[in-house]
């Protein structure tokens, strides 16, 4: 049975050892018969040696952060053959030394716990974020303690401050530090954790195992009665099979490109705010090609370190057009019309440009439309990069960085494909020819399902192509290119730094544009 690991982490004072303390006491852990702590900071809270007798808690005290070593595990399991293990982290160590160490494979990390006090958060965040952020970003929970006292306002305004640096993260504001019900999931023996995060991601591929299971047996079986069935299976299948061996490359290529290319100089040039920065920030997608999922956090850096505006909004628009990936997944959904990738690209830019210039005409400055919340971000950062060191480690990481990329746009595929499938099966024929017979309708409708859809701009092509039997050129056009830059979830991540009205302003101008960049391309096509 695998052993696992929970780190409770932030800053001193924060009130880490009474949140471990009462994990201790409360029963989270009670299944568990051999719990070591490790402490790597002793406050001004001293645990209560009562309870380690009588709960079987042994503790180690790491003075410096070289005590984390590959070796550190081992050592622990040689001498307390734990069966929990639960780490109070040093708020001012590098986290990445403690989750890149090397460990038996029976031994995991489960929950990252980053802890603060209510009333110090922002300024701590203001004027210490390069400690804080990598601790954030890989939490799992933010637990707020001390919270009685401050106003809804700003409790509202640290949740956005949380989200902006980490969307997956749980916010909770617990009283006296404790954990709350709320929290008991992640707690409790690996057995019995129904709905820990594990689980429900595990839970999640399991279903899309079992999708395409279903969807092979029914595509091979005899149902007369039932004949749409087999029908959506069929599209459905045709679409995944021809997306997920370029996605899995895909993922290969994002990896290597975000561990081994420096994206530095290029968001300088961003920065300078003159006209040829614009040239940079259309182009900057080619060097960053990661889809546009990736480029929130990247965004929100940005616009919180004051990047001007036009140039920021021009490299969100244009990145995923430019990006080689994209360029690459047209080339294989659209073998037949390879001009169709220029085009995306065309387009791309020349909407991304002109949102740009209009802005920058207008007069339009960052501080303007962010939000109160402006605390810098990290920029192309991933922990992938600090966990790994060495040839082999660039190697594993690589491997690592794949294998995450693949899972997280495959489901965007698996979802696109079957509401494709569906779609296409289900409409009365009567409707799909009044659609087929309106260009002005099929653009709505495309515009709208790329907005509704949130499919990865790495594979939107292929959902797109799917839609070919029933749409014409330039509608299915629309819905590849405008969907990385109306993707509703994307808005929402944004929506924590940027202003909800100036995001509304924005998918108009976009919208807008579409419209007659592309009833312009359709004299040509």
């Amino acid at each position: 049975m695998a052993t696992y690991i929970d780190i409770v982490t932030g800053f001193l004072e924060s009130g880490k050892t009474t949140f471990i303390q009462n994990i201790l006491n409360n029963g989270q852990v009670s299944d568990f018969n051999s719990i070591v702590l490790v402490i790597c900071e002793e406050g001004f809270t001293d645990y209560d040696q009562e309870l380690f007798v009588q709960k079987n808690i042994k503790s180690i005290i790491l003075e410096s952060p070289t005590e984390l070593n590959d070796d550190l595990f081992k050592q622990i399991d040689a001498k307390f053959h734990p069966d929990y293990i639960i780490v109070e982290y040093n708020g001012t160590w590098d986290i990445s030394r403690l989750l890149g160490l090397k460990m038996d494979p029976d031994y995991r990390y489960r929950n990252v716990f980053f802890i603060s006090e209510t009333g110090t958060f922002r300024n701590q965040l203001s004027n210490m974020v390069t400690l804080m952020h990598p601790h954030i970003q890989n939490s799992n929970v933010t637990v707020f303690n001390r919270h009685e006292t401050v106003s809804p306002d700003i409790l509202k305004k640290i949740v956005q401050d949380i989200k902006s640096i980490n969307p997956k993260t749980k916010t909770v504001f617990a009283e006296a530090v404790a954990p709350t019900q709320a929290l008991n999931p992640y707690f409790g023996k690996p057995d019995n954790q129904k709905n820990s995060p594990l689980n429900s991601l595990i839970k999640l591929n399991l279903f899309m195992l079992m999708l395409l299971c279903v969807s092979v047996i029914l595509i091979f079986s005899d149902f007369n009665d039932y004949h749409y069935i087999q029908s959506i299976t069929t599209i459905f299948l045709s679409i995944l099979i021809q997306a997920l061996p370029f996605i899995l490359f895909g993922a290969f290529f994002s990896a290597i490109i975000q561990l081994f290319v420096s994206s530095n100089w290029i968001i300088t040039q961003i920065s300078k705010g003159t006209w040829t920065s614009f040239l940079i920030a259309v182009s900057a997608g080619f060097f960053l090609p990661i889809c546009d999922c990736g480029l929130v956090p990247i965004v929100s850096g940005l616009l919180k370190k004051s990047t001007p505006l036009p140039q920021t909004i021009t490299f969100w628009l244009a990145s995923s057009a430019v990006s080689p990936i994209v360029f690459l997944s047209m080339l294989y959904a659209f073998p037949e019309q390879p001009y169709l990738a220029v085009i995306r690209v065309i387009t791309g830019v020349v909407i991304g440009i002109v949102a740009g210039i209009i802005l920058k005409l207008a007069h339009l400055e960052t501080s303007a439309v962010i939000q109160d919340s402006r605390y810098f971000q990290t920029i192309g950062k991933d922990i992938l990069d600090l966990k790994f060191e060495g040839t082999k480690g660039k190697i594993e990481a690589v491997f690592a960085g794949a294998k995450s990329e693949f899972f997280r746009v495959s489901k965007y595929v698996i979802i696109g494909a079957l509401v494709s499938a569906i779609l296409q099966t289900i409409l009365p024929q009567t409707l799909m020819h009044l659609i087929s017979s309106n260009p002005l309708l099929q653009f709505m409708i495309m515009v709208a399902a790329a907005i509704l859809m949130s499919t990865c701009s790495t594979s939107n092509a292929f959902i797109g192509k799917s839609f070919s039997n029933n749409f014409s050129t330039i509608p299915i056009l629309a819905f590849v290119v405008m969907g990385p830059m109306l993707d509703l979830k994307n808005m929402l991540m944004l929506s924590g730094v940027l202003k909800k009205r100036f995001l509304i302003v924005l998918a108009t101008l976009v919208i807008l544009e579409g419209a007659v960049v592309f009833s312009t391309l359709a004299y040509f096509l």
